[in-house]
């Protein structure tokens, strides 16, 4: 199956330039359909304070918002009128309560979300947020793209982090349309379990799978050196000069992660690679 319809969030002027290069460079490279989901949300001031303002109208603080995603979604189809792909732009403004709903009912549809993480100076938990709803709440993959970063061709090195867990293959699975044939992979196995049903063959059924589609790979074994596997696995791609990471995300329930942190988080805020995650 073959990516069909791309899809990117903008919130803020600030991602126009970058930000939406980097998307359309992507839809390019697929030779995808961009949708680009304008969202700006505002104040519902009615719903915080129901007593204090009866009669008063109901979307004060959402005028501005709605303005906002007017102009946005203007200049968004400004740039992409210059462009010579297949796209189209929706804006919607909406109070902030009900923001995640809105990322779910026009994503879930998509066969990839691709978002540039925000810079170290914007917050992180924005981008894990957006990352969580996409991911868990639309069911969509995501690719995200470290700041200031592209992927405006096939990668030619991907980098797969394999656990064996259903995840990490449902991830492998979604990401083959990004796989040409002339790339090549590294499956890349981070402290296996000495019990593992596969231990005298690390991987080995994995990169079968691999191969019958017609990707070239190779597996390697490695410990945990840095501090966490998600150190270890973006010092990794780095060393292989790999231009994308595949991964599964979470490994245990979302209340766990979001009280010890983990790998996906990890990764999420700090890969100078690519990631393309699913779950």
């Amino acid at each position: 199956m073959s990516i069909q319809t791309v899809t990117t969030i903008i919130s803020d002027e600030s991602q126009l330039d970058q930000h939406l290069a980097a998307a359309t460079g992507f839809a390019r490279a697929m030779d995808a359909h961009l949708h680009v989901l304008v969202l700006v949300t505002g104040m519902d001031q009615a719903a915080l304070m129901p007593s204090a303002l009866e009669g008063l109208p109901v979307g004060v603080g959402m005028e501005d918002a709605r303005a906002r995603a007017m102009a946005l979604e203007e200049q968004v189809s400004e740039r992409l009128g210059r462009e010579d792909i297949r796209w189209h732009v929706q804006s919607i403004a909406t109070p902030a309560a009900s923001g995640t709903a809105e990322i779910v009912r026009h994503t879930r549809f998509s066969d990839l979300v691709i978002q540039q993480r925000l810079a170290e100076t914007e917050s992180p938990e924005q981008t894990r947020m957006l990352a969580e709803t996409i991911l868990f709440d639309a069911d969509a993959p995501l690719l995200l793209l470290p700041a200031g970063t592209d992927l405006s061709a096939p990668p030619r090195k991907v980098m797969i982090s394999w656990d064996e867990s259903a995840a990490a293959l449902r991830a492998a699975r979604q990401a083959l349309p990004l796989i040409s044939e002339r790339a090549y992979v590294h499956v890349v196995i981070v402290d296996p379990p000495k019990d593992a049903p596969d231990r005298s063959d690390p991987g080995g059924a994995f990169a079968q799978f691999l191969a019958r589609h017609g990707v070239r790979c190779e597996v390697s074994v490695c410990n945990r050196t840095d501090n966490s596997i998600s150190a270890t696995l973006g010092r990794r791609a780095q060393e292989l000069g790999c231009e994308m990471i595949v991964m599964g995300a979470y490994g245990h329930s979302r209340l766990r992660q979001a009280i010890f942190g983990g790998t996906t988080r990890d990764v999420l805020l700090g890969a100078e690679t690519p990631v393309f995650m699913a779950h």
